[in-house]
């Protein structure tokens, strides 16, 4: 526990002063794995306000899952936006995130088709991607999973009331900030559909002793290629069939 408590708080550190740490000098606090990475984002959390969602994503369609709780403060909606000061870097991502309308119990979590069938909403979203370490992306994985598997932020743009029938693996949709086009096009989600990734992020989270609450906001993985934004400018997004999303770095 010590080792996680110092990584921790040497995350902390780098979130508030916007450093970046060099991994080769924390190999005494390094997680030995999976387990102890979310012991370290756990500790980071209780000092940022608690939780406000989750990030959850798989590189394939039968990869496993990893997640991340996002900090209460680092989930807002589109018209805060960014200020490039707040951030190491600011990668984009365009992603949907779902909610439940009520607190979500372990009688839920043990079908998981009737769990999706109990989504009440679906957004469009953009996640903030900010590592906190030197040399990233090539930084060892556990290391990731322990700084929030590299969340910023999350920016909330329009909400539906959730469609079972969208195509959610291979929607349409547009990415662009300022006058560049991230991505334009059929997108196709990594993970397939990426609603079998809420069913197993609703049973992890309860299997750890962790609750739900309703409006909790769970966001599942990129539909885009990542884009580090280095200037201001406005972001937008669109996802066919569901809404969009704008808002400014600045």
């Amino acid at each position: 526990m010590a080792n996680a408590q110092e990584l921790a708080a040497r995350l902390l550190q780098a979130r508030r002063e916007h450093t970046l740490l060099d991994p080769g000098l924390l190999e005494a606090c390094q997680p030995a794995n999976a387990d102890e990475a979310y012991v370290v984002q756990q500790l980071v959390l209780d000092q940022m306000g608690g939780c406000a969602g989750y990030k959850v994503g798989a590189g394939s369609p039968t990869a496993a899952p990893q997640c991340a709780s996002l900090p209460a403060t680092k989930v807002f909606g589109a018209t805060t936006g960014i200020r490039l000061g707040d951030y190491a870097r600011i990668g984009l991502e365009l992603e949907i995130a779902f909610s439940f309308a009520d607190d979500v119990d372990h009688r839920l979590s043990e079908q998981a088709d009737e769990m999706i069938d109990a989504i009440d909403t679906m957004s469009v979203v953009a996640e903030i991607v900010d590592s906190r370490y030197e040399g990233w992306p090539n930084v060892d994985p556990l290391l990731q999973l322990a700084d929030a598997q590299n969340n910023g932020a999350l920016v909330i743009g329009d909400t539906l009331p959730y469609d079972r029938a969208f195509d959610f693996s291979a929607p349409r949709v547009s990415f662009s900030c300022g006058d560049h086009e991230i991505f334009q096009g059929v997108a196709q989600h990594p993970a397939g559909d990426p609603r079998r990734l809420i069913a197993w992020l609703v049973a992890r989270t309860l299997e750890t002793g962790h609750s739900i609450p309703a409006r909790t906001v769970l966001t599942t993985g990129s539909y885009t290629p990542l884009y580090i934004a280095s200037e201001p400018g406005v972001v937008r997004g669109v996802i066919e069939g569901l809404g969009k999303i704008e808002f400014e770095i600045r």
